[in-house]
């Protein structure tokens, strides 16, 4: 009994002296700043405080702490100075927050010869006057039809010749089944629909089929991972709503995520997490993700990519990998740096130890551009595609292209050199290698842009697609400009397609909001042919589909992931199915959008509450 006594004091005295943070929202000056505090107890003197904030900068206005130092994207620290006392406040002005989820996170103390302990934190936020109600959902209900599904079956019969995808679905009055397809893509999609009619229906015939070729989600496990079974059931939601391609954002700046076993340190180093060395060099894996785990994995083994492509096709969902270049290339410069130090091989080596150059990402990044004009860019890039193509050639899954990105290079990079010059050696010897390696590339806009006229030229019949997202502003022409000069582009507009953007303002509410905010109108007002009124859309076919895209800086769970999908990137999967909607007034398109969400309501909801699903309602 005394042992026992004895244990428990200890465990209380522990519990009593153990690290705590708490957080509080405070209000906004008329500098537009935001006065922010942290308390800390129970904080050792000479420890460091490691934190992970979205897209922020920490001025002190008090406390013992010196600075708030950025190390890199959304990782900052501090140092616990002598003197600080058992419990110490630091008050900073910051950004006001846009919403809850935006406050710091992924708390970790350092204390030199002990292991990394994370820190509990606890929040008090202010009561947010000014929540901006969305735009008039729901407005009235419609009856719901045995046959009104999503995405909405087509009211016209088609033309004499047969679309790809195209079925025709026959219920007689007895209840017998009988179905014509132009290909397996069409009986696969009239084996949806049917499954999706309620029990008993009779006496009905559905002749339906896509209008865009390629129906897609993006899904970014980069900055906040999802393990396989998580993936395989995103494929399950995709395959119900009739998708046929999955682009699978897999390496950026914060982490690698598929095993190269040639390169073992693109996922030992690559896609594994814990803070830096006390002298602030990454040693022992990458810093943190934005949601500041530390000590976890976050890739796929060969064996589990090949079962993901296994499943997906299955469903006849294609799989396109993306490996962001030349930048957002932090996570693969790290790693190839870490498998130069074991082994000496630099031949692989990303990024010049000389490059002075000096430049600040869209992300918080200061090292995540590649050196192009190294040797070794291109025969890591070249092992890349070989494995890829090896593991979908395994898996007995097609590769329509590997995407390399080509967004977001940031100004300052490749100081002192032709930028343009080097961009578009860049691309030329991209495209070589996926000749040489026989696939197809697809990119985001930017692939495309600012490089010589003969290599677009060259470029062109090696692209499956290129996403046209960044299209606000002056950049509304873009998509329609692309597709004009002969460039196959896949919708992705920001404004209609980035579920990862927050539904309204709510401070209750995740997601970002550089775009604007994204809801289920927005998605579902989405008109591919009337996309810019100032250019007229010469080559239609050069439209090749569209996508919904989840990027994941502000996802932590797969409930925060199908939260963001649904019902939001409804729309934006309806539209792909059905791209002509008929609104020759305001007035229709509400009523349109309201039927559309009496079906969502009355018949893919349940669905998801069976599936356990977390979805926005209303």
């Amino acid at each position: 009994m005394k042992k026992i006594c004895a244990l428990l004091a200890t465990l209380s005295l522990f519990a009593a002296c153990s690290p705590e943070i708490s957080w509080k929202e405070g209000p906004t000056g008329a500098d537009g700043k935001a006065l922010q505090t942290l308390t800390l107890r129970n904080v050792p003197a000479g420890a460091r405080v490691w934190f992970q904030e979205l897209f922020d900068n920490h001025e002190l206005v008090e406390g013992p702490v010196s600075e708030i130092h950025h190390f890199q994207g959304t990782t900052f620290w501090f140092d616990v100075p002598e003197g600080a006392g058992k419990e110490f406040t630091i008050q900073y002005k910051g950004r006001p927050l846009p919403r809850r989820s935006w406050a710091p996170e992924g708390f970790v103390l350092q204390v030199k010869g002990q292991k990394d302990r994370p820190i509990a934190a606890t929040y008090t936020f202010r009561d947010w006057e000014g929540t901006q109600p969305d735009p008039a959902f729901f407005a009235k209900t419609y009856p719901v039809q045995p046959t009104d599904i999503i995405p909405t079956p087509k009211r016209a019969a088609a033309p004499q010749e047969r679309p790809a995808g195209w079925y025709r679905l026959t219920i007689d009055a007895q209840g017998n089944t009988s179905v014509e397809s132009a290909d397996e893509d069409g009986a696969r999609y009239a084996a949806v629909t049917l499954a999706k009619l309620p029990e008993g229906t009779k006496d009905v015939v559905i002749e339906d089929w896509p209008d865009l070729g390629l129906r897609g989600f993006m899904l970014d496990v980069v900055r906040d991972f999802r393990p396989k079974d998580e993936v395989l059931k995103v494929l399950d939601i995709m395959a119900s709503y009739k998708l046929n391609l999955l682009h699978f954002h897999l390496g950026d700046d914060e982490s690698w995520c598929l095993e190269i076993p040639q390169i073992p340190e693109l996922t030992s180093f690559g896609a594994h997490h814990e803070l830096p060395d006390w002298d602030l060099k990454e040693t022992r894996g990458l810093k943190p993700q934005a949601g500041g785990r530390i000590g976890v994995d976050t890739y796929y083994t060969q064996e589990e990519y090949k079962e993901i492509l296994r499943y997906a096709w299955s469903k006849g969902i294609a799989v396109v990998p993306e490996f962001d270049t030349p930048g957002h290339s932090r996570a693969a410069i790290r790693s190839v740096e870490a498998y130069i130090r074991r082994t000496r091989d630099e031949s692989y080596r990303l990024q010049d130890p000389a490059d002075t150059s000096r430049y600040w990402s869209a992300q918080d990044f200061k090292d995540n551009v590649l050196s192009i004009g190294l040797p070794g860019v291109y025969k890591f890039y070249g092992l890349v595609f070989e494995e890829v193509k090896r593991l979908h050639a395994e898996a007995g899954a097609p590769l329509p292209a590997i995407h390399i990105g080509g967004d977001e290079v940031p100004d300052g990079a490749w100081a002192g050199q032709d930028k343009k010059a080097l961009k578009d050696r860049f691309t030329h010897r991209m495209l070589e290698l996926a000749i040489e390696k026989e696939v197809k590339l697809a990119g985001w806009q930017e692939l495309v842009q600012g490089i010589r006229p003969e290599t677009l030229v060259a470029l062109k019949p090696q692209l499956l697609f290129v996403n046209a997202w960044s299209t606000l502003g002056e950049n509304a022409k873009l998509t329609y400009q692309l597709a004009n000069d002969g460039i196959p582009v896949l919708l992705s507009n920001v404004q209609h397609a980035y579920v990862d953007l927050a539904y309204s303002n709510d401070p209750k509410d995740i997601g970002l909001h550089w775009g604007g905010y994204v809801n289920e109108i927005s998605s579902f007002s989405l008109q591919p042919w009337k996309i810019c009124e100032e250019v007229a859309l010469e080559h239609p076919e050069n439209i090749v589909g569209a996508e919904a895209l989840l990027w994941s800086e502000n996802i932590r769970c797969f409930d925060n992931a199908t939260y963001q999908m649904l019902p939001k990137a409804l729309g934006i999967w309806e539209r792909a199915w059905n791209s002509h909607p008929d609104w020759p007034t305001e007035e229709a398109f509400k009523a349109d959008f309201d039927r559309f969400y009496s079906i969502v309501s009355a018949r893919e909801m349940p669905l998801w509450d069976r599936a356990g699903y977390c979805y926005k309602k209303r």
